[in-house]
């Protein structure tokens, strides 16, 4: 594997936007919110959670390479599964 591909942001940071993602996914789908999680837990079961959260996670990692965190961590992260998981009515 390469670790530099997978965790270009080192495996602390890939494990913390890993953590938020699981947990906003989790929120949508035991809130029932209007989210792509839910389509995914209805089409594809836990599993595709998995693959949805480690997705999301990828994502957000590669977008934010290097950057150096000024305490917008969480603002930045709760937009980008805001942007990526709700969806329009």
């Amino acid at each position: 594997m390469d670790y530099d591909k997978k965790f270009p942001n080192g495996f602390t940071s890939y494990l913390e936007t890993h953590h938020e993602v699981v947990r906003v996914i989790t929120l949508h789908v035991e809130n029932g919110v209007n989210s792509k999680a839910n389509d995914v837990m209805e089409n594809r079961g836990t599993g595709g959670l998995y693959e949805l959260a480690e997705d999301l996670t990828d994502r957000f990692e590669h977008l934010n390479v290097a950057r150096a965190w000024d305490g917008e961590f969480f603002d930045e992260i709760e937009d980008y599964l805001n942007k990526t998981l709700i969806k329009k009515s």
